[in-house]
């Protein structure tokens, strides 16, 4: 095979350094802070040092404008949109409305605190296999048996498989009463995403990987259905969120990070990425690094799973290619600021390696 073309990563190393010491492959593990967030976050905290009890009554009176530059660039309503510090605690509050057992459809091997939320809850759960053809078993039990909510990472974070939004939709129509719940996290950053065409009722993301905003900060969204099957207002859900201080560096971080990608063109960013994976796809499928299911699904995530256990993952630190032990193998993730040379330089590792 040709070997790809590089392209230069000078246009990102500015302002994310951590790309001029390292391959970073690693993003769904946790994305690098950029150099314009640290600067804005140092201006925040020299702003608490100089205002003290003001800094605090500012940031509770500019909620409101957090919450609609997040629904704006997500296209949610803004009082239907809510900053969390991060997904487990945003989950718990999304299920701590539901009064009555609720039948409920899990993925087996989903994100762990995904499924334990609802453990901890009131619920009958049922769960499916995870398997390459997920949308079909989850049709097949849906066909079944009588579910009310079905929850579910939108990008599992252990296989990279990114769920057929339009399936959801169409579950939708043909379950009009049916609740659909996503784990946004791997998601949320990484694609297009507007929440009010979306077929989900409550999405939930930190926002500290593919949003590049930092620790301690995360969205919760929910729509109409959520809030008349719990049989509450909106208002009931705010109290509950901001029940207490909030973290006001990481909610605002959060909306500067949101602000910078519509500022670059958001568009264009994942165009980019987009384009890179399907690269990064074809390539690895023809070396026969990831499985062979991947290529044969309609989407796949910029999340892969490269076949090799812990010598393989010790081969990529060795050449200095940041990734993570996931399952029975390795997982790289590519952001937009990513390239090409990144890809030849992990073939390059991944055809030296002796796992």
């Amino acid at each position: 095979m040709a070997k790809i073309q590089l392209s230069s990563t000078l246009m990102y190393t500015d302002n994310f350094p951590l790309l001029t010491n390292t391959t970073y492959l690693n993003t769904a593990y946790v994305g690098p802070m950029s150099r314009g967030l640290a600067k804005f976050r140092r201006k925040q905290e020299e702003e608490f040092v100089q205002k003290g009890g003001d800094y605090k009554s500012k940031a509770y009176e500019t909620l409101d404008e957090t919450h609609k530059s997040l629904a704006h660039f997500f296209g949610a309503q803004p009082d239907h949109t809510f900053v969390i510090p991060n997904f487990s605690v945003g989950i718990r509050h999304a299920l701590s409305f539901f009064t009555k057992k609720l039948e409920v459809l899990l993925v087996d091997e989903d994100y762990p605190s995904l499924v334990t939320a609802f453990e901890e809850g009131d619920f009958s759960l049922h769960k499916v296999p995870m398997q390459n053809n997920l949308e079909e078993v989850i049709e097949q039990k849906l066909a079944k048996d009588k579910i009310d909510i079905l929850a579910l990472s939108i990008v599992q974070y252990a296989s990279g498989l990114l769920i057929d939004i339009e399936f959801l939709k169409d579950l939708k129509e043909r379950y009009p009463d049916l609740l659909i719940v996503g784990d946004g996290t791997q998601f949320l950053g990484a694609h297009h995403f507007h929440f009010d065409t979306a077929p989900f009722d409550v999405v939930v993301a930190s926002g500290y990987k593919w949003m590049l905003a930092g620790f301690g900060n995360g969205i919760l969204m929910i729509s109409q259905a959520y809030l008349d099957r719990v049989q509450q207002k909106k208002s009931a859900l705010y109290k509950r969120v901001f029940n207490g201080h909030f973290n006001i560096l990481a909610a605002a971080s959060l909306k500067f990070a949101v602000s910078t990608f519509e500022e670059q063109g958001f568009d264009k960013l994942i165009f980019q990425k987009n384009k890179l994976t399907e690269k990064v796809k074809q390539t690895l499928s023809e070396y026969g690094f990831i499985p062979s299911w991947v290529s044969h699904r309609k989407q796949h995530s910029s999340i892969f799973i490269l076949e090799g256990k812990e010598k393989l993952y010790e081969d990529l630190l060795n050449q200095n290619i940041q990734c993570v032990q996931r399952g029975k193998g390795v997982r790289v993730s590519f952001h937009y600021y990513n390239t090409e040379e990144d890809l030849n330089k992990l073939i390059s590792a991944l055809k030296n390696s002796t796992a």
